[in-house]
């Protein structure tokens, strides 16, 4: 016996130490416990002596052995679910990054992070963007982006039903085909390793937006803002610091993305854990998982925070801080972005990020000025978290490695 382990881990130690795959120590280890399993039976079957089943002893020893293979093995299994869950949760951003560059393709720019209209002014923003019948001006209305790249991702006859009704902005009025679109849930806009129904966003927090749930929200940037205001002058300061690669209210164009899009957000995951530790007013609304996650359809409030499609990046919005107003997955430790060239990447929830004295801005004039907000903005001490979701502060800011 002595000699046979002897040979053994000889043979473990020098014969697989560095060879191509076999240089996992796991899976050497995993080889080296199958010769001493196959090695005992082996001796028990040579003996002289008259045949005979295993002892007590022996019997304990392959079953404990068994025992760590699983306690080894149950790990990679999970580990390799999730990356095959995170690999399509890749593939369902690279389709909505597709259909936005053939949004461009068609009208020459990527489509607006949401669109509304401005009472007091009688004015549609994009001036009417997405309206069918120009009786019906609610058809401009509280539309999110991914609800307006429905015509690029093959789901027409969804964009049809729904933007051919006769509704109030917030969605709240739905019925037939309209209503059935709006709650059948997106594949491309859920991510696998998401445990929310697909209703809960609308039945536990998003109530006034009846519409299937959505993984996926529009970078805001790093200013959230609010408030539509009472002017012109109002919603053009709010546009203008509506800073991700889609924008409140108007078509962005690549050139007006001068930090280049490979290096700014245009979409990221929502979702994950929430936030149990949070013991202030908002408790209340981060009670539910679905809480995080969005919708696709739209929001009542376009001019608003519109939290239901668009997230920022702005103080306390960390990545997986389990707010609504935040980006978070249910990746253990990441979550996933699509850059406005495209492409996806999965970024570390310690990513560096310095949103600090960063608020919110306000058309109604509560807050600081629009050009307060683009200077605290553009500042280079901001992490770098903030930077990716600025399309044009002019600090250079690559993804981390």
């Amino acid at each position: 016996l002595l000699l046979k382990i002897r040979y053994l881990g000889t043979f473990y130690t020098f014969q697989f130490g560095d060879v191509g795959f076999l240089s996992n120590p796991r899976l050497r280890f995993l080889i080296f416990v199958f010769y001493l399993i196959n090695g005992v039976l082996l001796m028990n079957l040579n003996k002289r002596s008259r045949p005979r089943g295993f002892t007590l002893i022996e019997l304990l020893v392959v079953i404990a052995i068994i025992g760590v293979l699983v306690g080894l093995l149950l790990p990679a299994v999970q580990q390799a679910r999730e990356a095959a869950r995170r690999s399509s949760c890749g593939n369902n951003m690279k389709q909505i990054g597709l259909a936005a560059h053939n949004h461009l393709d068609a009208r020459k720019a990527f489509p607006p992070a949401t669109t509304f209209r401005h009472n007091g002014t009688q004015t549609n923003y994009p001036a009417d963007y997405a309206q069918r019948n120009s009786g019906f001006w609610n058809q401009s209305n509280g539309h999110g982006a991914l609800f307006l790249l429905q015509p690029y991702m093959e789901r027409q006859a969804a964009y049809d039903a729904i933007i051919s009704e006769n509704t109030s902005a917030n969605y709240s009025k739905s019925a037939g085909d309209a209503l059935a679109a709006r709650q059948t849930p997106v594949s491309a806009f859920t991510c696998p390793s998401s445990a929310v129904g697909d209703m809960d966003p609308h039945d536990k927090r998003w109530t006034s937006v009846e519409s299937s749930k959505s993984n996926y929200a529009v970078n805001g940037g790093p200013i959230r803002t609010w408030n539509g205001g009472g002017n012109v002058a109002d919603i053009t300061g709010l546009i203008s610091v509506s800073l991700g690669a889609l924008c409140k209210g108007k078509l962005n164009k690549p050139r007006d993305i001068t930090d280049g899009l490979t290096n700014t957000f245009m979409f990221g995951e929502v979702g994950g854990a929430c936030d149990t530790t949070d013991t202030g007013p908002n408790k209340a609304r981060h009670d539910e998982d679905a809480d995080i996650c969005g919708v696709w359809v739209g929001t009542n409030q376009g001019f608003g925070t519109a939290d239901e499609v668009m997230r920022n990046t702005n103080n306390g919005s960390t990545i997986n801080r389990g707010r609504t107003g935040c980006f978070g997955s249910s990746h253990p430790g990441i979550c996933g972005f699509l850059m406005a060239d495209g492409s996806t990447t999965f970024i570390s929830e310690t990513i560096n990020s310095n949103a600090s004295g960063m608020g919110s801005y306000s058309a109604a004039g509560a807050s600081a000025t629009h050009a307060t907000r683009l200077d605290q903005a553009r500042h280079p001490d901001r992490g770098v978290f903030q930077k990716l979701s600025h399309k044009a502060d002019g600090n250079s800011a690559a993804l981390p490695e």
